[in-house]
């Protein structure tokens, strides 16, 4: 009796043991099978990180006070309240025989998260071109790295509890920065990147439920700086 109590022991045991032999074979073969940049195609990319302002308080003030609408000290409304935070990316690119890329996405970043009340933030939408210059002289890598270039629309505000507090800018936005990505899949990778904008600012918003803003020149001098961490999904033509 008590050997036939092992044997169903050793019966009932032995199903977790071949599903871990399972899933040590499944990753086994990934890890193994050959992995190579995505090439023609499209793909995905949600990005996750930090976003870092600079917006200067002297070149602020003097774009501001250049219009006639210009109240003294209103620019504190807005600096007061900017502050690092959590910067998110969606983005979609298609991919040209792996020399470069064309990419959309948008980029968001804000700050007093955890207060519904007082939430501020800034969004960059826009289109860069990727050049891969590991493609000319290394095409078979599991590694890529780019560095792209292009353009944007930027906004930035909110911050107060009270919202005829709330102070903006919005305008264009030069856009440029490096991307980095290892493929253990053809299909899928995961890297890091620095994205840099330069915002030409052309609006003060002083009144964003009654769309009350007005036109400043020149452009205060700004940049915003955002670091992720990227998952990118390939889907490749052909």
């Amino acid at each position: 009796m008590a050997g036939e109590t092992e044997e169903r022991k050793e019966e009932v045991q032995a199903p977790p043991t071949l599903s871990r032999m399972k899933r040590l074979t499944i990753i086994a073969i990934l890890l193994l099978s050959p992995a190579l940049p995505a090439k023609e195609g499209f793909s995905v990319t949600l990005g996750v990180g930090g976003g870092i302002w600079n917006l200067d308080r002297g070149s602020l003030r003097s774009s501001l006070s250049g219009s006639s609408k210009y109240v003294p000290g209103d620019e504190e409304r807005l600096l007061e309240t900017i502050s690092n935070g959590l910067a998110l990316r969606f983005s979609m690119a298609y991919n040209i025989l792996g020399y470069a890329s064309i990419e959309a996405g948008l980029t968001a970043h804000g700050w007093n998260l955890g207060d519904s009340g007082s939430i501020g933030g800034s969004g960059h939408i826009g289109g860069v071109a990727h050049i891969h210059p590991f493609q000319f002289f290394m095409p078979e890598r599991d590694f890529d790295a780019t560095f792209f270039l292009g353009g944007s629309y930027s906004i930035i505000g909110g911050g107060h509890a009270d919202e005829n507090e709330d102070r903006g800018l919005d305008g264009g936005a030069l856009e440029l920065g490096f991307t980095g990505r290892y493929f253990p899949v053809s299909w899928v990778s995961f890297g890091a990147e620095i994205r840099f904008h330069f915002p030409f600012y052309d609006r003060w918003h002083t009144d964003w439920d009654d769309n009350e803003h007005y036109s400043i020149d020149p452009s205060p001098d700004a940049m915003f700086l955002s670091l992720l961490f990227l998952t990118s999904f390939h889907f490749q033509a052909g």
